[in-house]
């Protein structure tokens, strides 16, 4: 038969859940859980780093077989698990180019801060 398991989140968290090592935290005692069942009412936000490692926790489970659910979510929680669950799947970044200016002497950086 499979083994379900409830977290009701807001008996972990009050209102919020921040930082990757509480994340962690929810995922102990696993062993022989077929379907997962996350509820997070009460639930008001989750910081991007909380729910990237939700995120990558969640596939890691699903990749062992086990299924699962997140339930009562609220609307700024599943905003920020889809914003951040997008990101991931475009992993590659575009890099900022940042041109360093070079004066010889002050009277040039003065002539150029005054050009704007």
């Amino acid at each position: 038969m499979d083994r379900v398991k409830k977290i009701v989140l807001s008996e972990l968290f009050d209102r919020q859940i921040s930082g990757r090592s509480v994340v962690d935290s929810i995922f102990s005692e696993m062993e022989g859980v077929h379907h997962l069942v996350l509820d997070f009412s009460s639930i008001q936000f989750i910081s991007r780093s909380a729910a990237h490692q939700l995120i990558t926790s969640i596939d890691q489970l699903q990749k062992s077989r086990v299924t699962v659910e997140l339930e009562s979510l609220q609307m700024e929680v599943d905003q920020m698990l889809s914003q951040v669950r997008k990101s991931i799947q475009k992993p590659i970044k575009i890099a900022t180019y940042v041109e360093f200016l070079n004066f010889s002497d002050e009277k040039k950086m003065e002539e150029f801060m005054l050009s704007f």
